[in-house]
């Protein structure tokens, strides 16, 4: 097993970042229509994104700690 460095709080210099591409996407496009999923929520109950939205329109944040 390769020994990991601790994580630091010192940003990623931009020399070592992985430059966005499309054969690497990053996520949906801003405006993308999302398939539909099933996700668990706080207390671990399966929500169906359709079905909680019930029509409206909804803003999904998806996040990801950079700290991977």
């Amino acid at each position: 097993m390769t020994q990991q460095p601790p994580p630091t709080d010192e940003p990623t210099p931009a020399g070592k970042r992985m430059p966005e591409s499309d054969s690497f996407p990053s996520g949906p496009a801003v405006g993308e229509v999302l398939p539909n999923f099933t996700l668990p929520n706080q207390r671990g109950e399966a929500i169906d994104f359709s079905t909680a939205r019930d029509g409206h329109k909804a803003l999904v944040v998806f996040h990801r700690s950079t700290r991977w």
